[in-house]
């Protein structure tokens, strides 16, 4: 009889138990003495950061698919009713009630995604709007924002230095909005 191989299955949760029930799984997998069964889980996240009222920065993980983790596991009967089972799974992403398996390609896609997004950043600024300096020598001035980078978490503000407009860059921990 050939041994079956671990492939990865999406399974649903509840929204916002996704840690949980991975670690739910890890408890029933050595309960149930199914190491050979249930292999790995996986809830694809990454760091958003945010900047708190008292202007500090704060990192959070935010699910990129909320609802869904993943499972690398080998399908049998025992092993699919303890994951489908585990308190707050509502079930396997199904055709013709056989849980499919994520192609390798589409793993790899999602683990790009993760790259892509390791860190981002949570914002309230849009361009030209007022913004308050709250750190640093132009403190409790307030400019306009001329450009927003996200990715770097920066702020371009138009400065009146010297009675000429000039560009300068703050963190977003650095300003806060006038609205």
């Amino acid at each position: 009889m050939s041994e079956k191989k671990a492939e990865w299955y999406v399974i649903q949760v509840i929204s916002g138990t996704e840690e949980n029930v991975k670690q739910s799984l890890f408890q029933r997998r050595e309960s149930f003495s199914l190491e050979d069964h249930i292999c790995d889980v996986f809830v694809p996240t990454h760091d958003v950061i945010s900047t708190r009222a008292s202007w500090e920065e704060v990192k959070k993980k935010k699910n990129i698919l909320p609802w869904y983790i993943l499972v690398e596991m080998v399908v049998t009967n025992e092993s699919w009713y303890i994951v489908r089972n585990t308190p707050n799974v509502t079930g396997f992403l199904w055709a013709w009630n056989i849980p499919v398996p994520v192609s390798g390609e589409e793993l790899e896609k999602l683990k790009g995604k993760l790259e892509k997004n390791k860190e981002t950043y949570s914002n309230k600024f849009r361009e030209w709007d007022t913004a308050i300096v709250m750190k640093g020598p132009f403190e409790s001035n307030e400019w306009t924002i001329i450009e927003i980078n996200e990715a770097k978490g920066l702020l371009k503000l138009n400065l009146n230095i010297l009675g000429r407009d000039t560009p300068v860059e703050f963190e977003f921990s650095q300003v806060k909005s006038k609205t």
